[in-house]
C-alpha cells in the first residue's frame, strides 16, 4: 500500500515547504566557501510572536551594498525564522514553513488577525495581484527542451494554464545539464559548439560559454561544488571547470568514447571510465591528480558509489556483469553476473538499492549493496531508460509506454516481491518525442512527497503526488517538448534546530509587514519589520531602475485575428543603472480577463531602439500587456500595464437580392 505524504494544496497550489539545501553566490568571480547554510547574517534585533503554542522569531539582515551596485539597486540579506515550543523553549524541527514580506501603504496600520490569515490566503493563492513584495518560499521547475532552450515555469503562480516565467536560450543542441551547488547557475554541455554554457539562475540569463573538448555530453558537479566535471566524448578527455570563475582548470586524458562519472569518499575522489578504454581513471578532487586505474574492461557503462559498501559499482554491458571495485586498493572485488542489455545504474538515497535497468528485455534488476548480490528482478516494464528516487519510491520510466512505475523501496527488504504500482503520465509516450535525451526526465519535488515528470510528447510537465493514482497537475510547456526537468529550490529552509532561512531581496526602506504560516501546528503570524538599510537616497530608493513608455494609443480598439505591431520604450531611470536594456531580457505578457487565454514572449528591438510585439487577439473581450525586466528586479505587474478592447471583426457583406436573383 502506497504512503501518503502531508501536503497542503490550496487553490490547486502544492504547498511549498522546504527544506532543501541552498546558497546564495555573493559574487560570480570572487572564489569563496561553499557552505551548506547561508552565509550568518550579521547580529540584529529580532522581533517575536506567540500564536498556538509556538514562539515564532523573525530577523533579515541585510549584506552590505556593493559599490559597483547602480544607486537604487536592491540588497539581499538572509531572513530567519526560529520556531520553539511556547512552554518548554523547545526547538521545532522539521516543520514545513512559508513566508512573505510586503511593505506596509503609507497611515496603514498592522493587520490583525482575521487581515492577517487574509492575507496568507491570498498569497497562497499565486494571483498577480496578490503577489508579495518578497516572495521567501520560490521554486522553479527548470525543463531542458528540444529548441535549444530552458523553460523557467513557476509552479505557485495560480494565473491561469500556463506559467512560464522567462525563456533561455542556450546556443546549440544540449547533452546533459547540471545545477550548481549554490543555485546560482546552470551549466549545459553544448555538444555542437564544443563548449559549456553557464545560465545566470538569477536573471534568467545565458551570460557565458565555457570553450572544452570535442563534443561534451555528460556533466556531473562535486559534491563540494567547487568543480564540475565534463565528459568530451569526441577526444577522449574529461575538463574540470572551476565553478566560481566559470573556467577550465584542467583536462585529463582518459580514453576514447563516452565518459561517465562518479564521486567517491564524500567527494574526495572521481572515478571516470571510458566506453573505448580498458581503464577506470581515479583522480583526486582537490588536487585533480590521477590517483591510478583499474581495469574493468572494454565498454565499460553506467558508474555509482555506494555509501553503503563503500564501492564503486560499474556496469559492464560487454560481460553482463557489475563489477564492485574496491576503492582503498582500487581492485575489482567482486562480479555480479546480470541479464543482458545493460543500460542506467542508479543507487537510491541510502546508498543500499541500485537500480540497473534492461531496456531491450523490459525488466529491471535491483542489487542489494550489502551483500553485492541481486535482491530482485522485476519484469513488465516498457523499455525503462531513467530512474530517480524519493525516500519512499523509486521512479522508473517506460520510455514504450505513457506509465512511470514506482518501486516502494521499503518493500526491498523482504523475500516477497517488491510493492510496484503503475502511474499513467500524459496521453502519449516518450518515444514518440522528437528525442529521449541524457538526462533525467522526472525531478524530486522539495516537499519530498513527489515529482515533476517531463512528458516530452506531451509537451506538459506532470505533477504528481505520493499516494495518488494518477497526477495531480499538469504544467504546460508553451509548446515546446521537454526532455529533463529540474527543480531549482530557493525556499525556506531549515539550516539548524529550529530555524529556518531564505535570502530575501528588499527594494526600498520602510515597514514591512511579514506573513508566516506554520504546518503543524497550524499557525498564522503576522510581524512587524523596519528596514533601514536600502540606498540612502530615499527617493531613488523607491523608483524603479526602468521607464515604460508606450508607443501606442492605450485607448484604441483592436479587432479580434487582426495582427498589430505594438511598440514601447524602456528608458533607464537617471542616477540608477545606465545601461541599455537587452530584447533578451524583456518579458511581454499579454493576457485576457476573464478568461484562459494568454501569451508570453520576447520583443524585437526596432531601428530607433524601441521595442516591439506582435499581437493578435483570438477572440473579442478584454486584453492587458504586462511588461517585466527580471535583470533590473522588475518582476510583472511592477511597471505600468495596459488594457485593451478587442471587437469582433466584421462580417462580409452580405449580396444584395439584385445579385442574389442574377
Amino acid at each position: 500500500m502506497m504512503r501518503k505524504s502531508l501536503v497542503l494544496l490550496v487553490s490547486g497550489v502544492l504547498f511549498a515547504g522546504a527544506l532543501a539545501t541552498v546558497r546564495v553566490a555573493t559574487h560570480p568571480l570572487v572564489p569563496q566557501p561553499l557552505p551548506e547554510d547561508p552565509p550568518p547574517p550579521a547580529p540584529v534585533s529580532p522581533v517575536f510572536a506567540e500564536r498556538e503554542g509556538v514562539r515564532v522569531s523573525f530577523d533579515l539582515a541585510l549584506r552590505a551594498r556593493p559599490r559597483e551596485a547602480a544607486a537604487g539597486s536592491a540588497l539581499q540579506g538572509t531572513a530567519r525564522f526560529v520556531l520553539a515550543d511556547a512552554k518548554s523553549g523547545a526547538s521545532l524541527q522539521g516543520r514545513r514553513v512559508l513566508g512573505w514580506m510586503s511593505p506596509r501603504a503609507p497611515g496603514a496600520t498592522a493587520p490583525d488577525d482575521a487581515a492577517c490569515k487574509e492575507r496568507v490566503k491570498s498569497y497562497l493563492g499565486g494571483l498577480l495581484s496578490a503577489k508579495a513584495e518578497v516572495d521567501l518560499n520560490a521554486y522553479w521547475f527548470l525543463t531542458l527542451n528540444h529548441d535549444q532552450t530552458v523553460s523557467v515555469i513557476n509552479p505557485q503562480l495560480a494565473f491561469e494554464r500556463t506559467k512560464l516565467h522567462s525563456l533561455v536560450s542556450l546556443g546549440g543542441e544540449v547533452a546533459d545539464w547540471a545545477l550548481l551547488k549554490d543555485r546560482s547557475a546552470l551549466y549545459a554541455t553544448v555538444a555542437s559548439g564544443d563548449s559549456v554554457s553557464v545560465v545566470d539562475l538569477q536573471r534568467f540569463l545565458t551570460t557565458r560559454t565555457i570553450r572544452v573538448g570535442h563534443r561534451p555530453g555528460r556533466i556531473a558537479v562535486a559534491p563540494d561544488g567547487r568543480t564540475a566535471w565534463v565528459s568530451n566524448d569526441g577526444d577522449g578527455t574529461v575538463s574540470i571547470l572551476d565553478t566560481t570563475t566559470h573556467t577550465e582548470l584542467a583536462a585529463l586524458e582518459v580514453g576514447a568514447g563516452r565518459h561517465e562519472v562518479a564521486f567517491s569518499d564524500e567527494g574526495r575522489t572521481a572515478w571516470l571510465t571510458s566506453s573505448e578504454a580498458e581503464m577506470l581513471t581515479a583522480v583526486e578532487v582537490a588536487s585533480r591528480e590521477v590517483l591510478g586505474t583499474v581495469s574493468v574492461g572494454v565498454g565499460a557503462g553506467d558508474v555509482a558509489w555506494s555509501a553503503v559498501a563503500r564501492a564503486i559499482f560499474v556496469t559492464q554491458p560487454r560481460t553482463s556483469e557489475v563489477l564492485v571495485l574496491d576503492v582503498a586498493r582500487r581492485e575489482v572485488s567482486r562480479r555480479i553476473p546480470v541479464k543482458p542489455g545493460l543500460g542506467a545504474l542508479r543507487f537510491d538515497r541510502t546508498g543500499r538499492w541500485a537500480f540497473l535497468l534492461h531496456p531491450e528485455a523490459g525488466s529491471v534488476d535491483i542489487i542489494d549493496a550489502a551483500t553485492s548480490q541481486v535482491a530482485h528482478s522485476l519484469e513488465g516494464f516498457a523499455a525503462p531508460d531513467a530512474v530517480v528516487f524519493t525516500d519512499a519510491f523509486a521512479y522508473v520510466r517506460n520510455t514504450t509506454s505513457g506509465r512511470v512505475s514506482l518501486v516502494e523501496l521499503s518493500t526491498l527488504g523482504g523475500a516477497s516481491a517488491p510493492s510496484v504500482v503503475n502511474v499513467t503520465m500524459g496521453q502519449l509516450t516518450p518515444a514518440e518525442a522528437r528525442g529521449l535525451g541524457r538526462s533525467d526526465p522526472i525531478a524530486a519535488l522539495p516537499e519530498g512527497n513527489g515529482v515533476i515528470v517531463a512528458g516530452a510528447a506531451d509537451r506538459a510537465l506532470f505533477l504528481y503526488q505520493e499516494g495518488m493514482m494518477a497526477p495531480r497537475g499538469t504544467h504546460l510547456n508553451y509548446g515546446r517538448e521537454p526532455r529533463a526537468v529540474l527543480v531549482l529550490d530557493r525556499s525556506l529552509r531549515e539550516v539548524e534546530a529550529g530555524t529556518y532561512a531564505a535570502t530575501a531581496t528588499v527594494r526600498e526602506n520602510g515597514t514591512y509587514d511579514v506573513a508566516f504560516l506554520l504546518d503543524n501546528p497550524r499557525a498564522i503570524v503576522c510581524m512587524e519589520w523596519k528596514v533601514g538599510g536600502v540606498p540612502e537616497d530615499a527617493a531613488l530608493a523607491k523608483k524603479l531602475p526602468l521607464k515604460l513608455t508606450p508607443r501606442f494609443d492605450p485607448g484604441r480598439h483592436f479587432t479580434a485575428g487582426t495582427t498589430t505591431a505594438l511598440r514601447f520604450q524602456l528608458e533607464p531611470t537617471p542616477g540608477m543603472d545606465p545601461r541599455p536594456v537587452r530584447p533578451e531580457e524583456v518579458r511581454v505578457l499579454m493576457f485576457k480577463t476573464p478568461g484562459t487565454w494568454q501569451w508570453r514572449t520576447e520583443p524585437r528591438i526596432t531601428p530607433d531602439g524601441d521595442f516591439e510585439v506582435d499581437f493578435t487577439p483570438p477572440s473579442p473581450g478584454q486584453y492587458k500587456l504586462v511588461v517585466g525586466v527580471e535583470s533590473r528586479n522588475i518582476d510583472l505587474g511592477r511597471l505600468p500595464h495596459f488594457t485593451f478592447g478587442v471587437i469582433e471583426a466584421p462580417a462580409p457583406a452580405s449580396a444584395s437580392l439584385s445579385e442574389v436573383a442574377r
